[in-house]
């Protein structure tokens, strides 16, 4: 569009001018008094010569009238010209510079990477059982050692069991010794009662007065211990026995508390 209104103005000025130029021209000599009219003209002299003057009057104003026309039918030719013609091709608007593609670098292929074989894992180690902790045992005394577990057992050779249920502390009871003892004797078989200090006083003895079962049973013992003698009817009353508490040939079973050596041998 831009480039039509120059073309136009180019074309049209000109004509304008051209134009403006014969109106005003034409206005002039119509207007002004020096164009010779045959009612103007002079009076004296021949007609020819009267017609001279008018034609050396007018030629002027002819002259400038066939400018003016002329210039008339150019500008018109030109309009029709530029109606006619097709618009002028818009300029070429300027392309933007062609990006220069980005250089190839040969870049060094990647090294392969060594495959990682995945970590085997480690077997988780079975958690430590808790120790078994020993079982506190209960404490052994005279009353409740009937059923208690005995720390060692030996068997002699004449057939008397002597079972430790407590160690005792100091010095040992020996052969002959006087020693104060509580003790609770049943019959082996049936457990039926035959004596015992429980709920009495401890007694007083001289083992050498005592069955065998005892005299071999007792020493070693350490006041505080408590044993379990098993005694066979050979060494406890014999084929008689001691009716009616102890039937004939009746093995015995002892619980035996050393309370006390009261002298070491007698």
């Amino acid at each position: 569009m831009r480039h039509r209104r120059a073309l136009n103005q180019f074309f049209l000025c000109p004509i304008v001018l051209a134009t403006s130029v014969a109106v005003f021209g034409t206005a002039g000599c119509k207007s002004g008094t020096s164009e010779v009219s045959p009612t103007n003209r002079p009076s004296d002299g021949d007609g020819s010569h009267v017609q001279e003057q008018m034609a050396a009057a007018n030629a002027p104003q002819e002259e400038r009238r066939a400018e003016a026309n002329q210039e008339s039918a150019a500008g018109e030719a030109a309009n029709r010209q530029l109606a006619n013609s097709p618009p002028p091709a818009p300029a070429a608007s300027a392309q933007p510079a062609a990006t220069p593609a980005p250089e190839t670098k040969n870049d060094p292929k990647p090294e392969a990477k060594a495959e990682t074989k995945p970590e085997a894992k480690a077997e988780p180690k079975p958690e430590p059982k808790p120790e078994a902790k020993a079982e506190a045992k209960p404490n052994v005394t005279f009353l409740n050692a009937d059923t208690a577990t005995a720390l060692s057992s030996k068997t002699a050779d004449n057939g008397l069991v002597i079972e430790e249920l407590k160690i005792g502390e100091g010095a040992e009871a020996k052969s002959g010794a006087v020693v104060t003892i509580n003790y609770h004797g049943t019959l082996k078989e049936g457990g039926t009662l035959v004596d015992s200090t429980r709920g009495k006083q401890p007694a007083t003895y001289p083992l050498n007065r005592l069955i065998k079962g005892w005299q071999q049973g007792v020493p070693g013992m350490k006041p505080g211990g408590i044993r379990r003698l098993t005694i066979p009817s050979a060494l406890a009353y014999g084929d008689a026995g001691r009716p009616p508490v102890i039937p004939p040939k009746s093995d015995l079973i002892f619980i035996i508390e050393l309370v006390q050596v009261v002298e070491p041998s007698k």
